[in-house]
């Protein structure tokens, strides 16, 4: 009888450990998405028409982190660029990456972005940026030029879409 104990503890064991494991892949698949974490209170809405092209930013203002979403609807190139948005506000200019899809293909693309606030709008800047282990970066030693910006977003209700 003795030599089944040792099997039975490593069995209890075996089964503590998967229990704990399962319980940690469920935990981290229950991450919040972007638009999940934002808080109704602090989120402002911007829209931006350029011609027929509109982009449309919601992004929430209570932490130093900034959060939001960003969307692109270019429909004389039957395009659609959806995402979110992750920054800082420094100063007046809002940097961040935005991390988005094109016409809701599960395949995931980065890009810097840069706004200047300015008379209560948000100008994107236009900026060289170089590629770094597969990630944009605008490049330091060329200014962000924000009046070569086609997006010029203006506040509106948060009723967005």
């Amino acid at each position: 009888m003795k030599s089944q104990e040792p099997l039975h503890a490593l069995s209890k064991i075996k089964f503590f450990v998967s229990i704990v494991l399962l319980s940690f892949f469920i935990g981290c698949n229950t991450k919040l998405t972007v638009e999940e974490e934002m808080k109704k209170e602090t989120t402002i809405c911007y829209r931006a028409v350029s011609k027929t092209d509109t982009g449309w930013l919601k992004i929430d203002t209570a932490t130093y982190q900034k959060i939001g979403t960003l969307y692109f609807n270019y429909p004389g190139e039957n395009r659609l660029y959806e995402g979110q948005f992750k920054g800082a506000l420094i100063g007046d200019t809002l940097k961040g990456y935005y991390d988005f899809k094109v016409n809701k293909v599960d395949k995931w693309y980065r890009n810097p972005v840069a706004l200047l606030k300015r008379d209560g709008k948000l100008i994107m800047g236009v900026g060289a940026f170089s590629m770094v282990w597969g990630s944009g970066y605008f490049d330091e030693k060329i200014p962000i030029d924000y009046d070569k910006g086609r997006f010029i977003f203006e506040q509106i209700g948060c009723e967005i879409r």
